[in-house]
């Protein structure tokens, strides 16, 4: 138990982040539950009880946007920089705060403690079930959450003794006259030069320091790493992305047993493929944009994926379903208008199939359905680059879905030659699309072909792409309900670093809740609330 009185050997920090053995009484607040007595945890234990839908999505959409953001600052700092801790750090705070083990007397901060680590509990095993399902989601998921527990042990390193005791996690404390023996070793395989203090060192398996043997920084003898006080918060990350690698596949295994229930399974399809930023369904200003001017558009502002079946349809005047959903939606987010769209569509479809052939084929229905003016009549959103990525790759003789992700080396090399991107640039795209990078590839493509441009934006959305090309030529497209926001590099080329975009959640959907019973639609929120969360339904096309 962690609750009361009891005598322990810890490991407790100075203000300095050293670490040294200690003994010392632990009191633990009992207005504190006790699943949630520590801040950190490695998740080894699944939440128990109950949770409406509304908050199903909600909290799980908050963790997912402070792992996007981690994955954005990725993007668009240097990692470990001050710009990417503060762009971390602020999602944080706004979306899944967690208070350290201070000022516990309060009663009122207590259960502040208990809301928040209950949210950030049930939201991480919310996610697992998400992105359990591929080996991508896995290891994208494993990767932004060892980041988070990462950037939460070095922002209260004094937690980290209770944390050890509470997660019994045993680590052998060197003697000191082991230690003096191999001190020097120690000190530059760790690369502890100058300081001459005591320093404490732990003796563990190699291979759970594989991140500093990777790195060359600890000193290995007889199978044993002996890790300094201050590499600790590296053993620890290794240690939690190990266990959540191993338990994701568990995961997996066992989601069909939940596999018949729609509501949930709904929103988890599309949790994997949320969208979270500006929204592109609705144009605030239309007729800024027309027909005439895609030829020139799709060379200059048109992201890889756009522009590939932009060319397609242009040479062959035909294009397969997934692209024509694809594309129709992102000329909508452009600002065209359903007419223009409808022609522009007839004009190439009709140079192989007469007008009959056209209208029998669905594809003028189409438009007008993802225009909301057929079938549920509901507003269609663009796709933004997860719901490409991770949506179903294109068949033989089709041209949807993401370049970087659907297309060999090879012939992605032929486009972007085609293309006219520079080698060298097109060597570090391949590279990037090698370790399955993708949006950071498209991110180097905008740069080469905005002539070496910062593109620090975090491009998450193929309309984003567009509006940030026409920014930096000087185009003021307003796009967006609320009018597009550029990055603050298009506005200001000088400056090197952007904050990251305002992030507006979407709301869960009113179908996902179809088919809850009287009792339980009462737990729920208004359904006016929660519209448009699951993928597009286009049976009645």
């Amino acid at each position: 138990s962690v609750c009361g009185m009891r005598n322990e050997a810890v490991v407790s920090t100075q203000s300095t982040g050293d670490f040294s053995l200690s003994k010392r009484r632990r009191k633990v607040n009992p207005l504190i539950d006790e699943q949630y007595a520590q801040r950190l945890s490695l998740y080894d234990t699944p939440p128990q009880g109950n949770i409406t839908t509304t908050e199903f999505y909600n909290t799980a959409l908050d963790r997912l946007t402070v792992l996007r953001a981690i994955y954005n600052a990725g993007i668009k700092y240097k990692w470990g920089s001050e710009h990417y801790v503060k762009a971390v750090t602020q999602a944080m705070k706004e979306n899944l705060p967690l208070r350290p083990n201070v000022h516990e007397e309060k009663r009122d901060n207590a259960k502040t403690k208990n809301e928040e680590r209950r949210k950030d509990h049930i939201s991480h095993f919310l996610l697992r079930l998400a992105y359990c399902r591929t080996e991508d989601a896995r290891r994208w998921f494993c990767d932004t959450e060892k980041e988070l527990f990462r950037l939460r042990l070095e922002e209260h390193t004094e937690e980290i003794g209770d944390f050890l005791i509470h997660n019994k996690l045993k680590f052998e404390v060197v003697s000191d006259a082991e230690v003096a023996e191999r001190e020097q070793l120690i000190r530059d395989s760790s690369h502890i030069f100058g300081n001459r203090e005591k320093i404490i060192v732990y003796k563990v398996p190699f291979v759970e320091a594989l991140e500093l043997v990777r790195a060359r920084r600890v000193y290995i003898e007889a199978g044993m790493a002996y890790v300094p006080h201050t590499e600790l918060v590296s053993i620890l990350t290794g240690l939690f992305r190990t266990q959540l690698s191993k338990s994701l596949i568990k995961c997996a295994r066992s989601l069909p047993a939940i596999s018949d229930d729609e509501r949930i399974m709904g929103i988890l399809s599309e949790l994997t493929t949320a969208y979270i930023g500006e929204d592109f369904s609705n144009t605030k200003t239309e007729g800024q944009i027309n027909i005439s001017q895609l030829p020139a558009l799709s060379k200059s502002s048109f992201p890889p994926c756009m522009r590939n079946i932009y060319e397609v349809f242009t040479e062959a005047h035909h294009m397969k379903h997934g692209a024509r959903l694809q594309f129709c939606l992102f000329l909508k987010g452009l600002g065209l208008s359903m007419e223009d769209v409808r022609t522009y569509f007839r004009s190439e479809f009709c140079k192989k199939m007469d007008v009959d052939t056209y209208n029998k084929g669905g594809h003028d229905y189409m438009v007008r359905h993802l225009f909301g003016k057929e079938g549920k009549r509901s507003d269609k959103k663009p796709y933004g680059c997860m719901k490409i990525i991770t949506g179903s790759g294109p068949s033989a003789g089709d041209c949807h879905g993401c370049p970087f992700k659907h297309s060999d080396a090879e012939n992605l090399e032929r486009r972007l030659t085609a293309w006219k991107v520079p080698k060298i640039a097109i060597r570090e795209i391949l590279a990037l699309v090698e370790g399955q990078h993708y949006q950071i590839a498209c991110t180097k493509y905008f740069e080469a072909t905005h002539n070496g441009q910062d593109a620090s934006f975090g491009l998450n959305h193929p309309n984003q792409y567009f509006l940030e090309s026409q920014q930096r030529m000087g185009n003021n497209i307003n796009v967006g309900k609320q009018g597009y926001q550029p990055s603050q590099s298009s506005q200001q080329p000088s400056q090197q670093h952007s904050q990251p975009p305002s992030q507006q959640p979407s709301q869960p959907p009113s179908q996902a809740l179809s088919n809850l019973t009287e009792a339980e639609a009462k737990e729920v929120e208004s359904l006016k609330d929660i519209e448009g969360l699951l993928d597009d339904d286009f049976d009645d096309i």
